[in-house]
């Protein structure tokens, strides 16, 4: 099998779950917090994996699919599926510590983010001047997200506000996985 098809196929997986969970109807899957107090854990994860609308759905497809353009990054099925769970369940871990009045929300970039993060970091080795930039251009985002009034987000596309703070969160899930793994290194030998 071609490396490229082989490195493709984590990517088709999550974006096909994506558009089965778009199509069986985004409101049994998005994160509601009332709903999840109500013991519908599921949506701590599947909130991130369903989209406001098919545009939204797109723009998050074509979103992966750059990372892995820019990253070239080679994880197994597996590492993807594990570092998208991780991303999810901390990214709605800081919604309701953070945002405990969050009505609802759906949408991957959060975790996109926190991929992008995870995937410039790994390939720093290969190719450090892409990783750096991607390193250097996903911090100047989030700064400029958190602590400036312009408008970077695609709101006006997807038809719903963006709640940017899903992009800071992903972004420092990825650096907790990143410690995490360290430490768990470390501690292997």
């Amino acid at each position: 099998m071609s490396q490229n098809i082989k490195m493709i196929q984590p990517i088709a997986l999550i974006i096909l779950v994506m558009v089965i969970m778009q199509w069986s109807g985004m409101e049994y899957f998005r994160y509601e917090t009332n709903l999840i107090h109500d013991n519908e854990w599921w949506r701590l994860l599947s909130g991130h994996w369903v989209h406001a609308n098919w545009m939204h759905l797109i723009l998050n497809a074509c979103g992966l699919l750059l990372c892995l353009y820019l990253t070239a990054i080679n994880w197994s099925i597996w590492q993807w599926i594990w570092r998208v769970l991780f991303l999810s369940v901390a990214i709605s871990g800081g919604f309701l510590w953070l945002h405990p009045n969050l009505g609802w929300y759906v949408g991957f970039s959060g975790v996109l983010f926190g991929l992008y993060i995870l995937s410039a970091i790994e390939t720093i080795p290969n190719q450090s001047v892409m990783s750096y930039l991607l390193l250097i251009f996903v911090v100047i985002k989030i700064l400029l997200e958190q602590f400036t009034t312009l408008n970077l987000d695609s709101s006006d596309l997807i038809g719903v506000p963006v709640l940017v703070d899903a992009h800071l969160y992903g972004v420092l899930s990825a650096f907790c996985l990143i410690g995490i793994e360290l430490f768990y290194r470390k501690m292997k030998g």
